[in-house]
């Protein structure tokens, strides 16, 4: 009887019915329930809860048999409320046997943890330090304290033994919050703050001198659980028409959709592009009272959902006489709402969204709560007029406990913890202090009590933490912005609670001060009676007794008051939110899984028809039977019940008989209920597809991914658009206890390089592993690849885990599954790995190409994951497409390389082949560089043959623009080209005078006398050294010294100038000969011969005197030092209409050259062969470097 009588409650005002959490009423005035009941349990855990010994007892109940309405609501509340509880319990717990330990595994921990009075309720500001985490927490990338996160906290001094107080957290923002304001005057010593509210009004905490600990567990997220719980405490109230399909067991019968039943649906136009499986599940979304629609990776789900949602729409339009109420659409992540609300705006729907948490630029605007920012209608005022009211007495009271300087006698007085004739006492002072009157504002009776012994409040002193290590970058290291911190800041009036003053005490009372002082209070009615020095100690003692009564007395009432005026304003928030909703003809409302209850009152006041549940096999099965409102004709699920699984973080809670983690999708597919299954898969090639049909017999290719033209191969990969490269590389676990591979990861990254090189783009490639901790370091080496940021410069790449992947798709995925044991002969560990749900979704998301790197042996030796993956690897093996080496095919040349080592990718270092590169430049120039893809922009470096229009020949190279050396303004532009190369040739130590390779034009080198030109000195020239060791080539390369030019005091002016010192840049830590030469560090150093060019000089004979000062950068660091070379040369210059730039006549003069600053017009050091015979040199200069054995690797010069 009292069910339904709130039956009709909540239909006449479900707003209320929710907010004020009326049913609870409802529950109690029922009479016949136990005080531990739970439908009477409160919103938020209790610390006994927290602080028991013993987890709380699983629930009993048996799935095969249909249970009873009130058996599965309590059984999915208790299952629910230990999954958000159970991991804090065991925190406190360890916390409390071993009180200093540092943060593990499972749980956070915070040391030495104001009150802010928002619209939502009274938050407590705490601050805190992070001294106990092993490393630093970069809070913009850091997921710790989530708003509605369960935290607990206990003085410092207990540990949780008698005293726990519960809380959540109320609102993370970082400027101001967790992090200081740069801008208010905070430094970098400004401890984190976060906001909370207390679980109970009577846990509020008051004594900002408390030194605190407080705990996070690290899973357990309590939102999660939190709203549910309410809607199933609701449910337990009323009647659903769907409870049949739950509790009717063999007899149930799924009927047609009651609003159907006098109109037809309608029929999109867009469903004439549906498969014949689409076609039949969208039949079903439009004609069942419950539809189960199960879409594989690839089959088009989400289109076929946009079709249905048209359908209703249109069909709801039609049987309505007023405007009809929205289709409500959620899904279990905020990305997948964001996906689907994003369609159907794109199709027309008007749209609102409830929450904010999304990052789509278009649905933010329609957002619920920009909405009610633009719109005009007014609400009801009332409720906030209360809490204004209650919030004033707030302040009163609290100004009371901290007014800025001391406490008052007269409210000591008050609080009964002064006599009437100590407090006159300290009102008769004139035989102490004259011309003080005790009615004057400025007179304080306290303060001239304690006369002198008076000092600063240091009761909190913050002790930031000490030697952290670095953290890696995870998977959702994401910078905030400043409209993130915004949405989630807390707006009210903020009171401080700090002491500013307080009264000495002596150093000898510090641990008994306080009985001492309760003693004197006692003893003495003339408190002018207690000795001077001990009066710090007395004011101290009422100062603490005044905050214990106002906390215990005043401050929990208040705070009951405070919350429930704020709920009432609520109400009327939420009232007003539906006015506009209706004005708007709002036609689709979406919101998370979550917050189907979170905002239920506000949904149900809407009176929905229809409810569709996208990620419904991920989605926890309370979060649905808590959401099925009186109003509700259809129920549509769409999910895969064979990809991801509700998340539980509880192990035992996985396990039989609680099955925690199955979703209400997957039982009702175990009912043997009917349901449709898409078949036709439009993303994968059929290649990949073969190792998801080990998953999915029934799936078959679209004729469009067969098309080489929609799915053309992976470029540079020789036709293997599938490949498991196997190793045995052993993993590692990183400080916050997840694992990585370092190996497996530079070897990732080298295919990565190798595939971009080719010109895949760098968003087409997805990086996918199990763990956060390989999440970390792929990203980190990504950033510090060179060559990646000349083809990504933002250094934006897509790392993911598995689980944060699902319904996501790319091109090319590389899949990393780590774990491997050090040694053959260890036991297999798998861990995430061994979970079937993770691999179809790891396995499904490539488009046209997939490759996956990891030690099968250690994941067939599992007897758990050899069950998932023995199937996959035969698919792998019938195509043979695994092995310890990565084929990697040259699209020039056709050849092939197998790549085993990380070290291998070196025998590709332009994304080709070693062999010689044989194309042409427009102007017919070879290349004669290592083979590289063509997609590579080189451009020629050979001296340009043109005649330009002026009649003189062109000054520049063949990939620059064509400019005279006259200086005539007719230039002409040219097309980029490719290069010349750097030959790679065996090399020994030059010492002068012995024999050296010379590399001759097919590239081999062969032993003898030094035949080149540079031994010779140009005509006019004369180059005084006086060498102190001379910079190897590698080094001058490297860029790791410093040029200083200074010149003669007869030379002429120059007509033009450019900078001409070379400054050094950080030396590469690169050990490869093939990473020093690349041909980024070629286009460098080309840029800075440009920018050292001098473009023209009167003839006149002049000196310039080079100091090179060069550090051995292959040395370590300790052992450094620097060597200085001195060069004085005289040169004389003449006109000339060729180049000045070609008068270089070795390799070895033109690095030299490069590093004084002369003008080289950014000619390549392979040009100096060809043009060292055919001019004459202006300026030369030579050295001699010393002969160094380990340089024998380098390429070495005359």
């Amino acid at each position: 009887m009292a069910g339904q009588k709130n039956l009709l409650l909540e239909e006449d005002d479900p707003i209320s019915f929710h907010v004020l959490k009326r049913y609870q009423d409802v529950h109690a005035e029922s009479g016949a329930l136990p005080a531990e009941e739970w439908r009477l349990s409160p919103e938020l855990p209790v610390a006994r809860e927290i602080m028991a010994l013993e987890p709380a007892p699983l629930p009993q109940i048996s799935w095969e048999d249909a249970p009873n309405k009130r058996e599965y609501l309590e059984t999915q509340y208790r299952l629910n409320r230990i999954e958000g509880t159970e991991l804090l319990r065991r925190a406190v717990n360890e916390i409390r046997d071993n009180p200093q330990m540092t943060e593990d595994s499972d749980f956070y921990i915070y040391t030495q943890a104001c009150y802010v009075f928002a619209k939502s309720g009274a938050a407590c500001r705490i601050s805190f330090s992070t001294e106990r985490s092993p490393s630093r927490v970069i809070w913009g990338q850091s997921t710790r304290l989530t708003a509605g996160t369960l935290v607990a906290l206990s003085p410092s001094s207990d540990n949780f033994k008698s005293k726990c107080f519960v809380a959540v957290i109320a609102a993370r923002y970082l400027k101001g919050g967790l992090e200081p304001d740069s801008e208010s005057g905070e430094d970098a010593n400004t401890p984190p703050r976060i906001e909370i509210f207390w679980a109970s009004h009577k846990d509020a905490l008051l004594d900002p001198s408390m030194d605190l600990i407080m705990i996070e567990a690290k899973g357990g997220y309590y939102e999660q659980v939190r709203h549910a719980m309410v809607g199933l405490q609701q449910a337990a109230l009323y009647e659903s028409k769907f409870d049949k399909y739950l509790f009717d067991g063999p007899n149930r019968c799924q009927q047609i959709a009651a609003y159907l039943q006098q109109i037809e649906a309608v029929i999109p136009s867009a469903s004439s592009q549906m498969d014949y499986s689409q076609t039949e599940a969208f039949k079903r979304m439009t004609s069942q009272e419950l539809a189960i629609i199960q879409g594989p990776p690839g089959t088009g789900k989400t289109f076929t959902s946009v079709v249905a949602i048209q359908s209703y729409i249109q069909t709801m339009g039609q049987g309505f006489k007023k405007p009809a109420p929205p289709v409500v659409i959620a899904a279990q992540t905020n990305h997948a709402l964001d996906q689907l609300l994003g369609k159907c705006i794109e199709h027309g729907a008007n749209v609102v969204r409830l929450g904010g948490r999304t990052q789509d630029e278009v649905i933010n605007e329609r957002t619920m709560f920009s909405l009610s920012q633009r719109s005009k209608i007014r609400g009801h005022s009332r409720g906030e007029m209360d809490r204004k009211t209650i919030l004033s007495e707030l302040k009163n009271a609290l100004e009371v406990c901290f007014p800025g300087g001391f406490v008052r006698a007269d409210d000591l007085l008050k609080q009964g913890l002064l006599a009437e004739d100590q407090f006159e006492s300290l009102r008769n002072t004139e035989w102490e202090t004259e011309g003080a009157s005790p009615d004057d504002d400025s007179f304080d009776a306290i303060a001239t009590w304690l006369a002198e012994y008076i000092e600063q409040d240091r009761t909190y002193v913050y002790r930031p933490p000490q030697g952290q290590t670095e953290p890696g970058q995870e998977e959702d290291a994401q910078e905030r912005s400043p409209e993130d911190d915004e949405r989630e800041r807390l707006y009210g009036e903020f009171i401080s609670t700090e002491f500013y003053w307080t009264g000495s005490v002596p150093m000898s009372l510090n641990t008994t001060w306080y009985d001492r002082a309760r003693r004197y209070l006692r003893k003495f009615s003339d408190l002018y009676g207690i000795p001077p020095a001990h009066r710090g100690m007395v004011y101290r003692y009422l100062r603490q007794r005044l905050l214990e009564k106002v906390a215990e007395e005043r401050l929990p009432l208040l705070l009951r008051r405070y919350q429930n005026a704020c709920d009432k304003s609520k109400v009327n928030r939420w009232k007003r939110n539906i006015q506009i909703l209706q004005d708007e003809g709002v036609q689709v409302l979406g919101c998370t899984t979550t917050g189907l209850t979170k905002y239920r009152g506000l949904i149900s006041a809407l009176k929905p028809r229809i409810l569709m549940i996208e990620e419904a096999a991920e989605t926890r099965e309370a979060n649905i039977t808590s959401a099925l409102y009186p109003s509700l004709d259809q129920v549509v699920l769409v999910g895969d019940h064979q990809q991801l699984v509700p998340h539980v973080d509880v192990r035992e809670l996985e396990q039989y008989p609680c099955n925690l983690n199955k979703s209400l999708f997957e039982r009702f597919v175990e009912m043997d209920l009917p349901f449709s299954r898409l078949k036709v898969q439009r993303r994968m090639i059929p290649a990949i597809r073969s190792v998801v049909h080990t998953f999915y017999p029934e799936l078959e290719d679209h004729d469009s991914v067969k098309d080489v033209r929609n799915r053309p191969p992976v470029p540079g990969m020789g036709g293997h658009n599938l490949w498991w490269f196997q190793h045995q590389w052993a993993d590692g676990q990183n400080a916050n206890f997840s694992f990585f591979n370092e190996r497996e990861a530079t070897m990732i990254i080298g295919l990565t390089r190798y595939l971009v090189q080719n010109g895949v783009r760098p968003s087409q490639i997805t990086i996918l592993t199990y763990y956060k901790g390989q999440v970390g370091v792929i990203l980190e080496k990504l950033k510090r690849d060179g060559t990646l940021a000349e083809f990504n410069p933002s250094k934006t790449w897509s790392v993911r885990t598995v689980d944060g992947f699902q319904g996501e798709e790319n091109d090319i995925i590389l899949l990393s599954l780590v774990r491997s044991p050090a040694s053959p002969h260890d036991r297999a560990r798998v861990g995430f790995v061994d979970d079937e749900n993770r691999a179809v979704v790891a396995t499904s998301r490539a488009r046209r190409g997939m490759y996956v790197f990891g030690n099968s042996n250690n994941i067939l030796d599992c007897p758990k994951s050899s069950r998932t993956w023995l199937k996959v690897c035969d698919v792998f093996l019938k195509q043979g497409c695994i092995g310890y080496q990565l084929p990697v095919v040259c699209q020039n040349h056709t050849t092939a390389t197998y790549i085993g080592q990380p070290d291998d990718w070196h025998k590709v270092p332009g994304g080709g082949c070693l062999d010689p590169c044989e194309e042409k430049c427009p102007e017919g120039h070879s290349c004669r560089m290592k083979c590289h893809v063509k997609q590579v922009n080189f451009m020629c470096r050979k001296p340009c043959e043109k005649v330009l229009s002026c009649g003189h020949g062109c000054g520049s190279l063949c990939g620059d623009r064509c400019d005279c050396p006259k200086g005539c303004n007719k230039p002409a532009l040219k097309a980029e080209s490719i290069p010349p190369p750097l030959r790679e040739v065996k090399t020994r130590p030059s010492i002068r005078g012995a024999k050296t390779s010379k590399p001759q034009r097919s590239g081999v080198a062969t032993n003898g006398k030094s035949q080149g030109t540079g031994n010779r000195r140009a005509q006019g020239t004369r180059v005084d050294t006086h060498a102190r060791g001379e910079p190897t080539s590698d080094q001058l390369m490297e860029l790791g010294f410093h040029a200083l030019v200074t010149r003669g005091t007869h030379q002429p002016p120059m007509l033009a100038t450019t900078s001409s010192s070379f400054r050094s840049v950080t030396p590469s830590e690169e050990e490869s000969l093939s990473a020093k030469w690349s041909p980024a560090k070629i286009r460098a150093g080309n840029r800075a011969l440009q920018l050292s060019k001098q473009t023209e000089f009167r003839p006149a004979l002049h000196s310039t005197t080079i100091r090179d000062v060069f550090i051995d950068t292959t040395l370590p660091r300790t052992a450094r030092q620097p060597v200085e070379t001195i060069h004085t040369c005289y040169a004389s210059q003449s006109d000339s209409e060729v180049s000045s730039m070609t008068h270089l006549l070795s390799r070895k003069q033109a690095v030299l050259d490069a590093a004084a600053g002369f003008d080289l017009g950014g000619m390549g050091m392979d040009d100096m062969d060809d043009m060292s015979e055919k001019v004459n040199p202006v300026l030369r200069l030579q050295g001699v470097r010393d002969a160094i054995s380990r340089d024998a690797d380098l390429i070495t010069f005359d």
